[in-house]
């Protein structure tokens, strides 16, 4: 089962900011085959093979795109599937009405129907015609903002804010803030570690001041379910295993192994509250052989069993 995350482009879509996102989504995948192989994991009731981008538009014909490219499109925005996330980028200019006409209603079934909605730019006056953010608080554009304060005074526009999310709405005024959007969709839709690992592919990690330390963690976030040992990590690295360790005592505060266990107990605790995978498998996934020594971990990290998150416990 492939989870499905819908694009949705109007005329004069902003190539850059469509790209930024099925780019992000690219990398969520490949992030997924190198940690979990053919077991990949999103939040969802079942083990699923990945994620499925759409690029859909109001009519299912391409459309003509900021300076003049004509984008293919790979369906029509409607039908009754819901999606995990559905993205509307920027555009530049103003959408004709048989457009919106025929995209809101739609708009309206997939946020009933539990996605994640995201717009940047132009495109959040659409969720603002949608009735998607009455009575919620969000973010636009100067041009945008005064069509909404005008149209919608039900919403509540927060000025001087780059990206915003509240609850399943996402909405992004600046460059920055699509960037941000696409951050917090890799979060929700993945995983902190998956965000991580994608700061780290687009360049764009935490400052680390070591620069053998900041290579293993990104090693760490792509291989920490394989049982690969420190010693060969730090082969791979070119240093020694004492050495490694040092390092990142003195800059992380944690030893090798214990970035290694962090990440791979965070990973099963998400799991196992946005999944039915059985508690082993999911200790399995995450790369513990023996289910006795997963549950063992796992309860000294967070001080009760597995089966408590599952149950809702925690």
């Amino acid at each position: 089962m492939r989870q499905q995350v819908f694009i949705v482009a109007f005329e004069g879509v902003l190539l850059g900011s469509l790209g930024l996102v099925s780019d992000a989504m690219a990398l969520s995948d490949r992030y997924r085959g190198r940690v979990y192989g053919g077991h990949a994991f999103y939040p969802s009731s079942t083990e699923v093979t990945g994620l499925q981008v759409r690029v859909l538009t109001p009519t299912g014909d391409g459309v003509c795109a900021a300076g003049g490219v004509r984008l293919v499109a790979d369906g029509r925005a409607g039908g009754n599937t819901i999606a995990k996330a559905v993205v509307l980028p920027a555009f530049s200019r103003d959408v004709p009405s048989p457009q919106w006409a025929a995209v809101l209603p739609w708009l309206r079934r997939q946020h009933a129907g539990g996605a994640l909605i995201a717009a940047a730019g132009a495109s959040v006056l659409a969720l603002a015609e949608a009735g998607l953010l009455d009575g919620t608080e969000a973010v636009a554009d100067e041009r945008v903002a005064r069509r909404i304060e005008t149209r919608h005074p039900a919403v509540s526009l927060l000025p001087g804010l780059p990206m915003l999310a509240t609850g399943n709405i996402v909405t992004a005024a600046t460059m920055d803030g699509e960037q941000e959007m696409v951050r917090e969709l890799v979060r929700r839709i993945g995983s902190p570690n998956q965000l991580d690992w994608v700061n780290e592919e687009l360049g764009r990690p935490d400052p680390v001041p070591d620069a053998t330390v900041g290579r293993f963690l990104q090693l760490a976030r792509e291989h920490y379910a394989e049982p690969r040992s420190v010693a060969a990590i730090a082969a791979e690295l070119g240093t020694t295993e004492r050495t490694l360790r040092r390092r990142c005592r003195a800059v992380l505060g944690e030893s090798p192994s214990d970035v290694l266990r962090r990440l791979r107990l965070d990973a099963a605790r998400i799991m196992l509250s946005r999944s039915s995978i059985p508690v082993d498998r999911v200790g399995a996934l995450v790369g513990y052989a023996d289910a006795g020594a997963f549950r063992g971990q796992f309860r000294r990290r967070f001080g009760h069993a597995p089966s408590a998150v599952r149950r809702g416990e925690t």
